[in-house]
């Protein structure tokens, strides 16, 4: 029985592993024919849960987003470049065969050199024969033919340092975009969270503009309210539904934007806003921040620094250069008696004499001059060019430091203000409903109310929000999305996942 059941297990295990084999060979089968991707860990999509928080939407565009694996395959590339730049130093050493069949039909002649039409008119050695025939010798020529360059003047040094160079640009392209990816994909979950408090406030007013026809029309039935209150109720009921279905497309648009930010645009997400819509601790405002270490100024030094590179290999390629020249060639010839009085070995099919060659050689590029001083002009001018894009990028860093800091302190004078405002709408609601109830006011004075209150708490959850947007800007400008992110952490009670960036934080 034991040993049944052990056959028994021993057969289903082989059937599996047989159908395992086969759906590989079926989805091998039909993916021919077309490009199958190779996976990449580090460029593997994530998916995340349909709620997010802005923390999460950031990790999400920084996996997914289609254009820092654009830039990331291009530091890739960079890299395979200055590997490439490394392998100037190997020597050049080729190995020829060549087996032949040959006429032996010669007469004295010359072919001049560089005459069009006659560069594939082969060497054909030897005596002049006596009469034509066409009958074929074999003929075997095998050769190793080695040249090294022993000096070069720093020439492939050069090329090193740009090869590098070019790889430090692109390091600095991947480090931008992957700020401007992260600064987009977090403003744009601070505008859905923006849409989604309108469409909340939307939504309480038009509960409120409900409960209060309801009540227009229990007062209106007992004679107590005249019959244009019903009505006027129900007009501004319709105008508030009308504002709910407009608040409605706004935040679904504003859920596709950052879907797409997020490099995930056809995934149904929503978005976590209650940390968002409370007033962040305050930044401790330090000095003027160097900007110099912003991505941006790091990429367009890379690229006044890969413009030097290339003006040092200019000058380099003028000097002369000394060539290591050594080859070893043999051989061979089915022609016997007096034209070759050595015997031939396998009919001519193998070598039968060797030589060698061993010398130094120095080319120097002497008409190269005019063309390299063009490029020379040209690589200089680039590199001066590089230096001015170097300087209007750091006016405009500057200048967007200068307007974040204006706003960050203008959006936290406006935020202390709004919660008052919310209070004092909601006082304001209250005595006029209690007076509206009494017959004291008119239910104008009441729909005032409910517009007024409906107002200021969206403007409050909008002066909030517009605390943590221009603190992701003043976060942005200063090349460290870091110490808004912390906010964010502790905002969320998250402090323990707070890393510290350098930043100094109070409440």
């Amino acid at each position: 029985m034991l040993l049944r059941k052990i056959q028994l297990y021993t057969t289903l295990i082989a059937v599996i592993f047989c159908c395992a084999i086969t759906n590989q060979f079926m989805q091998a089968t039909f993916a021919a024919g077309r490009e199958v991707s190779i996976p990449d860990f580090q460029f593997q999509p994530i998916r995340p849960t349909k709620a997010v928080t802005i923390r999460e939407a950031v990790e999400v565009a920084l996996r997914n987003y289609p254009s820092i694996a654009n830039r990331q395959f291009k530091l890739r590339a960079a890299k395979a470049s200055v590997t490439l730049a490394k392998t100037q130093y190997l020597p050049n050493l080729n190995w020829d065969i060549q087996e032949s069949g040959v006429t032996s039909n010669r007469i004295a002649s010359n072919v001049m050199n560089n005459v069009s039409g006659f560069d594939t008119v082969p060497v054909n050695s030897g005596p002049s024969a006596s009469s034509s025939n066409l009958k074929p010798l074999v003929n075997n020529l095998e050769g190793l033919n080695l040249n090294c360059l022993l000096v070069d003047f720093g020439l492939r040094h050069a090329n090193d340092d740009f090869a590098r160079a070019d790889a430090r640009t692109a390091r600095a392209d991947v480090r931008l975009t992957e700020l401007d990816v992260a600064f987009e994909a977090a403003d744009a979950f601070l505008t859905a969270v923006a849409a989604k408090q309108v469409i909340r406030s939307a939504q309480a007013l038009l509960d409120r503009m409900e409960a209060g026809d309801l009540r227009a029309r229990t007062l209106v039935a007992k004679g107590l309210q005249p019959g244009v209150d019903a009505a006027s109720w129900q007009f501004d009921v319709a105008k508030a539904k009308i504002t709910v279905i407009k608040a409605d497309k706004d935040i679904k648009l504003a859920l596709v934007d950052l879907a797409e930010r997020m490099g995930i645009a056809n995934a149904d997400i929503d978005v976590v806003c209650e940390t968002l819509i409370m007033s962040p601790i305050e930044i401790r405002q330090s000095g003027p921040f160097d900007l110099s270490s912003h991505p941006l100024a790091l990429l367009k030094v890379a690229e006044i620094e890969r413009w030097k590179a290339k003006v040092k290999v200019l000058d380099k390629a003028y000097y002369p250069h000394v060539w290591l020249n050594a080859s070893l060639w043999g051989l061979g010839s089915g022609a016997g008696g007096n034209i070759n009085p050595i015997r031939s070995v396998a009919g001519g099919v193998l070598p039968q004499v060797f030589n060698y060659m061993v010398g130094a050689s120095l080319s120097f590029p002497i008409m190269e001059y005019f063309p390299l001083k063009a490029e020379k002009r040209m690589a200089f001018n680039n590199e001066m060019a590089a230096k001015a894009d170097f300087d209007l990028a750091m006016q405009i860093l500057e200048k967007k430091d200068a307007r974040a800091r204006i706003l960050l302190a203008e959006a936290r004078q406006v935020a202390e203000e709004t919660p008052l405002m919310v209070q004092a709408a909601k006082v304001q609601e209250i005595k006029t409903l209690k007076r509206y109830r009494t017959g004291l006011t008119n239910m104008v004075s009441v729909a005032e109310a409910e517009h007024a209150l409906a107002q200021a708490e969206v403007e409050d959850a909008l002066a909030q929000i517009e605390v943590w947007r221009s603190i992701l800007a003043l976060g942005y400008v200063q090349g460290d999305l870091h110490p808004f992110l912390q906010l964010v952490a502790i905002a969320e009670g998250n402090s323990g996942q707070a890393t510290d960036s350098g930043s100094e934080f109070r409440r």
